[in-house]
């Protein structure tokens, strides 16, 4: 009885204190908040992120987390996949820093689903729940909280107003924030333009059409796993940008009673899809992420693996669950990914190829859908909802794509030069013919001057015209050949030049290459559907039916022409008979041709004739 009552005494105790401490709805006086400011930090605080939403037509709970890490975002709730998010989370921070309080909305926790402010990581929250709002959380590097609130419906009729709260709290207060740069979309927070290349810089696209599964199969009394083939068409298309044209280097066709592929040749009546084929183009720029998943380790960024990778169960599973089968050509031969749904090679004028197998469908929709957005907010009602695609993606170098640089030709220097020349600048034989020349030069002058000093009696001035144009040659020789090695030495620097350029195109491309594949190495990617069969076309997509042309709608044998007489139906007439005007000018020209050409013949065996008879008189 003691106990009792003692635990009597200090439940009214405490139910006293309750009601004395909480405010009354008559004396709460509203004066004192409105006009201060929520979260007060620097944007540069901000290190973690967490946004929580509910799904109420799903009765679940979607998250969405960024987090930094040693200066490089990422996103946990991604298994950790590359953000760039710099931009985005201090957009995110910026419109919840130091909101100010406009009013106050509510003070009991009964106004808070009217308001759209229930906590949506409540575990009470099942399909019929409605007024839930959207949760942010905000820490620094310490983890210290920085923001916890929830963001509830706009306020009607005040553009930009949001009922808000904290979490730990039943005021409601009104503030002014954009609540897009809260968004919860994958691609919203990463570079989703998967492949970052320009259309114009296609230069060369592949499409093996196949589909390819791995079946079990019973070789030798035991059962293997063997690949089941369904090949359909190899091709190879050229882009000219200069022209926007695209051509068909090869199109075959894989003949299934020769089991082997064929060449596919255009008939008359045929031609590219240019439509598809733009389509193509389009769709290898417009490429996006929708989803990404971690492949298993293991495997390098260009799909291969060493032979003990097939005895993971777990990496194998990985990878035929999403349409990739490991397949090993030989005993000594690294493991290679076959793709269940074709490949395309894109090919670009810098030599960078991009190789990108598909996989198999992806219908569930959780990677790309997220919550739906608090009641009244637009800006994320129109999510992603398809049928998307895996993707394996790598990239590799294509030097054959570079243009070898045209080198000039050295001009020859003269046979009696001394020394071999090279093709090279500042070769030992050039250089060497250069030093003879100021060699033979100087030993000219040392002679000369020798000549002016020498025996007073000797007769100088004998036959000096003979000198002075030994002398004048010999120095237009030595000017030619100085000349011509001056000549060889600018086209060796301009040829040296060009290489570097061509070594710098390479080595450029080989950066760009392995920075693709340091990104895309440790992910399955998610497509949508749609564009791959944009990209993935058969041969049917590539090659289609000229069109008619107008005047082409019938055969000649079809031709029907007007009798003319009134009450009396067109009759058919031969169609050898019937010539229109364009016929009947076209053979008239030709033959004025052919006269044209009798009377030249028989004029010309006249003028033979005649010249004949006047030779033989001469």
């Amino acid at each position: 009885m003691a106990k009792t009552v003692a635990f009597v005494v200090v439940a009214a105790a405490s139910l006293l204190l309750g009601f004395v401490a909480k405010p009354g709805g008559d004396n709460f006086d509203v004066e004192e908040i409105v006009g201060e400011r929520l979260n007060q930090f620097e944007v540069d605080d901000s290190k973690r992120l967490k946004i929580v939403k509910f799904d109420q037509d799903t009765g679940t709970r979607r998250e969405f987390e960024m987090a930094n890490d040693n200066g490089l975002w990422t996103i946990p709730s991604k298994q950790g996949y590359p953000a760039d998010a710099a931009k985005q989370m201090a957009e995110a921070a910026t419109c919840l820093i130091d909101r100010q309080i406009l009013g106050i909305a509510a003070t009991s926790a009964s106004e808070h689903q009217e308001l759209g402010v229930i906590d949506p990581s409540s575990s009470n929250l099942g399909s019929n729940s409605e007024g839930v709002g959207i949760r942010v959380t905000m820490t620094d590097s310490n983890d210290k909280e920085l923001v916890d609130m929830i963001i509830g419906k706009t306020v009607k009729d005040a553009k930009g107003q949001h009922f808000v709260r904290n979490t730990d709290q039943d005021v409601v207060y009104v503030v002014e924030l954009n609540s897009d740069k809260l968004s919860t979309q994958f691609e919203d927070w990463i570079e989703d333009d998967l492949l970052q290349l320009n259309s114009l810089d296609i230069r060369e696209v592949q499409i093996k059409d196949y589909s390819a599964a791995l079946q079990p199969a019973l070789v030798g009394g035991r059962i293997q796993m063997q690949v089941s083939w369904d090949r359909r068409a190899e091709i190879v298309l050229d882009y000219d940008n200069s022209d926007s044209k695209w051509t068909a280097r090869s199109l075959r066709e894989f003949n299934t009673q020769q089991q082997e592929f064929v060449e596919r040749k255009l008939a008359d009546d045929e031609e590219l899809n240019e439509e598809a084929l733009t389509g193509l183009r389009n769709g290898l720029d417009e490429l996006l992420i929708v989803d990404v998943e971690r492949k298993p380790k293991g495997l390098s960024a260009d799909l291969k693996a060493g032979g003990d990778f097939l005895n993971n169960n777990e990496a194998i599973n990985s990878l035929v669950e999403r349409g990739f089968a490991p397949l090993q050509l030989g005993e000594d031969t690294d493991v290679n990914i076959l793709s269940s749904e074709g490949e395309v090679i894109c090919t670009l004028d810098d030599g960078v190829e991009y190789v990108l197998r598909f996989g198999n469908l992806k219908m569930d929709g959780e990677s790309s859908a997220d919550a739906s957005p608090a009641e009244g907010d637009e800006s994320e009602k129109a999510s992603h909802a398809g049928i998307d695609r895996y993707l394996f993606l790598m990239a590799r170098l294509n030097e054959g794509m570079i243009k070898e640089p045209e080198l000039d030709e050295l001009p020859e220097l003269p046979e009696d030069t001394p020394g071999e020349p090279a093709s090279a600048g500042g070769s030992d034989g050039e250089n060497k013919a250069e030093n003879d020349v100021k060699s033979e030069t100087s030993s000219e002058d040392e002679s000369k001057a020798e000549e002016s000093t020498g025996d007073s009696t000797e007769d100088v001035t004998e036959n000096p015209s003979k000198d002075n144009t030994a002398e004048e040659e010999e120095k237009e020789e030595s000017d030619e050949l100085k000349s011509l090695i001056a000549a060889r030495k600018t086209i060796e620097n301009e040829n040296q030049r060009r290489l570097a350029e061509y070594q710098d195109k390479i080595e450029a491309s080989k950066e760009r290459v392995q920075q693709l594949n340091d990104r895309f190495g440790d992910w399955y990617y998610v497509i949508s559907d749609d564009v791959y069969k944009k990209i993935h076309l058969s041969l049917d997509n590539v090659i289609r039916k000229k069109e008619k042309e107008e005047g082409e709608k019938g055969t000649p044998s079809e031709t029907k022409t007007d009798t003319g007489l009134p009450g009396l139906p067109s009759l058919p007439v031969e169609s050898s008979k019937v010539e229109t005007k364009a016929e009947t000018k076209e053979k008239s020209e030709v033959k004025t041709e052919v006269k044209t050409e009798v009377k030249t013949e028989v004029k010309t065996e006249a003028e033979a004739e005649v010249e004949t008879k006047v030779e033989a008189e001469t």
